[in-house]
């Protein structure tokens, strides 16, 4: 197996097998009464929910692994997934497309994006440069009415109760806060969880970012693949445009 296809095939099983991650909404109504409490319960419980299984199918002859003219098994996956009756338009970062088996667009909207070509398992198709899976998770009407406090958040997922919500775990001893940072209309953040993963095949380091859009709070969050680590601002650079996406074709 060449070692192109070798490393989308490795990442497609990865996604195939990513289970439901979460975070515990326990202690924020310590935070500063029941506004901060509230608008943290929105923020929080940031479950990827809705990964199910799918098959991919195998390259065989006249791919472009091959060296042959390539020729596509399957069409290239989108990169638009309105949701929310179109409030909201999931939109995937260059190199990235939406897996629409996995993802969940009714009540409770879940959006999974890898690579495309992981995804098709078709070598023309884009890959990005740093390769993860991106999940976005889009709020109730009305979630997004509070704006995002960056000195709340920041505050909160530092600190003991915020970095056991982060960890894997449950144990904040396992988690180191990276960095914390606002772009645009998002804060962001970069973290190092040493404990065990979800899965093998994901990595120690995981982006989160918050924002809102149309009214409703969405949270996309970025993690690492064990085989293809990512630097932290890379990271924090990848996500930043992916919420950009989300927020310009959201706005149409």
């Amino acid at each position: 197996m060449r070692p192109r296809l070798r490393r989308a095939t490795r990442f497609a099983a990865a996604v195939r097998r990513l289970a439901p991650l979460g975070l515990a909404a326990g202690g924020l109504a310590t935070l500063g009464g029941r506004k901060a409490a509230r608008a943290f319960a929105l923020v929080v419980p940031l479950a990827l929910a809705g990964c199910g299984n799918f098959d991919l199918p195998t390259l065989g002859k006249g791919s472009a692994a091959s060296g042959a003219p390539a020729r596509s098994l399957l069409p290239k996956p989108p990169a638009l997934q309105p949701v929310a009756g179109g409030a909201v338009v999931v939109a995937a970062p260059e190199g990235y497309c939406i897996d629409e088996r996995a993802s969940k667009t009714g009540r409770a909207p879940f959006v999974l994006l890898a690579s495309c070509a992981a995804i098709s398992q078709a070598a023309e198709h884009p890959a990005p440069g740093f390769k993860g899976l991106l999940t976005a998770t889009v709020g109730a009407e009305g979630s997004g009415t509070e704006p995002i406090n960056p000195d709340l958040l920041g505050g909160y997922f530092r600190s003991a109760k915020g970095r056991a919500a982060l960890a894997n775990s449950g144990q904040a001893a396992d988690v180191s806060v990276l960095d914390t940072q606002v772009r645009g209309p998002a804060f962001l953040l970069a973290l190092r969880d040493a404990g065990p993963p979800k899965r093998p095949e994901l990595g120690q380091a995981r982006w989160r970012g918050f924002f809102t859009a149309n009214g409703r709070m969405v949270t996309v969050v970025l993690h690492s693949l064990e085989a293809e680590p990512i630097a932290t601002e890379a990271g924090l650079g990848l996500l930043e445009r992916f919420v950009e996406r989300i927020t310009r074709e959201s706005a149409r």
